[in-house]
């Protein structure tokens, strides 16, 4: 059995972390206060898993002025990247600043708070899958210095046998819906069924089913529920990491 995970929403919570980079970073460049939850509605709506992505996408939304309809109507069949962001800036002559600009920022207010990352998956329900499958891997937005920090400080690396982070990937077109990283695994490790991932987004979604449509292949889809992805499809869905053990343990029974 194989089993791979997200990160952010799945084994880690970010809610004081992640989530608090991005609202303050918006408030950075506007020079006044960002909702936090619309924020994060924004990013779910426009399909963005890079939270970079998703800081430059509520700076142009407040900057625009558009209603949340119009805005997501705009960019919502373009990829799920910044590069429509610049576009959409372009056309409606707003200004934004650079991608660098905003990602170094971003990652400052990031490190003021990952401290107060805790775990999603408790240890001991980690160290429990581990005994269950073949092969446990991580495929994450982060970059490395990122997970690094987490995965440290809970000493987490021992349970994974692979790792894809943003750092690994050769363009911005592999990163999710992409199912590059997926092809990466199981070019290291064979394929076999079952194998799994667990995600939190319509992204991850999109990734697993690019991948079985691509190479004929099936991977079950686990869906680590909250309160922004109720409409996402998941072969399983789970609610906390009870769940999941049970799932994965009939998944594999």
């Amino acid at each position: 059995m194989i089993v791979a995970f997200d990160v952010d929403g799945v084994l880690v919570e970010v809610r004081e972390s992640y989530h608090r980079a991005l609202a303050e970073t918006v408030a950075f460049y506007l020079k006044s206060p960002a909702d936090s939850g619309l924020l994060l509605k924004l990013k779910v709506s426009l399909n963005l898993n890079n939270d970079w992505d998703a800081t430059l996408a509520g700076i142009l939304f407040y900057r625009t002025g558009f209603t949340f309809e119009e805005f997501s109507a705009l960019t919502s069949s373009e990829p799920p990247d910044f590069r429509k962001l610049y576009r959409l800036a372009e056309k409606t002559q707003v200004e934004l600043p650079a991608y660098e600009e905003v990602t170094g920022y971003f990652e400052n207010r990031y490190r003021m708070h990952r401290s107060r990352e805790t775990l999603k998956l408790p240890v001991k329900i980690i160290k429990e899958i581990r005994k269950m499958v073949r092969v446990m891997a991580v495929i994450t937005g982060r970059i490395e210095d990122d997970l690094d920090y987490t995965f440290k400080k809970y000493s987490l690396y021992q349970y994974f046998d692979f790792i894809v982070t943003e750092g690994d990937l050769p363009s911005i077109d592999c990163r999710k819906p992409s199912p590059y990283s997926l092809r990466q695994l199981f070019q290291k490790f064979a394929y076999s069924f079952p194998s799994c991932y667990v995600g939190d987004t319509l992204i991850d979604r999109q990734m697993v089913y690019n991948f079985c449509r691509e190479e004929g292949k099936r991977i079950v889809f686990i869906l680590y529920r909250h309160e922004l992805n109720r409409e996402v499809e998941a072969d399983f869905y789970v609610n906390n990491p009870q769940e999941l053990l049970k799932v994965l343990r009939e998944i594999k029974g």
